[in-house]
């Protein structure tokens, strides 16, 4: 007999059918001149994974991590800054990126002396636009499909599967603003969509 309640007593509920990938991102909020920005960060051109791309400081939780603290230390440490020149205003919709994991989103204000002029190993600079700007604009929203395809040697007839098997396919959106030589894409986009129109 297994004692159940003692087993599960402390754990906590994870997710079926991917590696259990879990991060955060913040979504920084700067006042200038009196008007709120966005706060983004071009990666590092020196980076393996995304090198040069736009997107919100952010990486994986850490074990026994939460998300909320992840979300915090990954802004201090992109951003070469003390963690108490950001304050989480609220967790976002969190996001299910296809493959990759969950994205738990945190909305934040900035210190309005947090130094935009930074670059090291992950960042090779940052810049900002307003708000508003995504109120004004809607992205380019193309949509993907996502097909699954089983591996060469799946076991079609010994499970009695037929090989026509449908496996099925679903839609998957991809957003990309382009300001000037500015593209923001992919995942950051589709964040940036989503919380803009929370806005209106």
């Amino acid at each position: 007999m297994f004692d159940l309640n003692e087993i599960f007593k402390n754990k906590e509920p994870g997710f079926i059918g991917q590696e259990n990938k879990t991060y955060s991102i913040v979504v920084p909020v700067i006042e200038i001149d009196g008007d709120q920005h966005l706060i983004f960060q071009v990666r590092n051109k020196r980076l393996k994974v995304q090198p040069g791309e736009v997107s919100f400081p952010g990486g994986q939780l850490e074990e026994g991590e939460t998300p909320y603290d992840a979300a915090i230390r990954e802004f201090s440490e992109e951003m070469s800054c003390s963690p108490d020149q950001v304050k989480i205003i609220t967790e976002l919709d969190t996001y299910v990126a296809p493959g990759r994991g969950l994205i738990h989103c945190f909305l934040a204000e900035i210190d309005k002396n947090f130094n935009l002029d930074i670059k090291n190993d992950e960042v090779e600079c940052l810049f900002t636009l307003p708000i508003s700007y995504f109120l004004e604009n809607e992205p380019l929203v193309l949509k993907n499909t996502v097909r699954i395809e089983p591996s060469p040697d799946f076991p079609f007839e010994e499970m009695n599967i037929p090989e026509s098997y449908h496996w099925g396919s679903y839609k998957y959106p991809i957003s990309f603003y382009k300001i000037g030589e500015i593209v923001i894409w992919g995942i950051t986009a589709n964040i940036v969509n989503s919380f803009s129109k929370k806005l209106i």
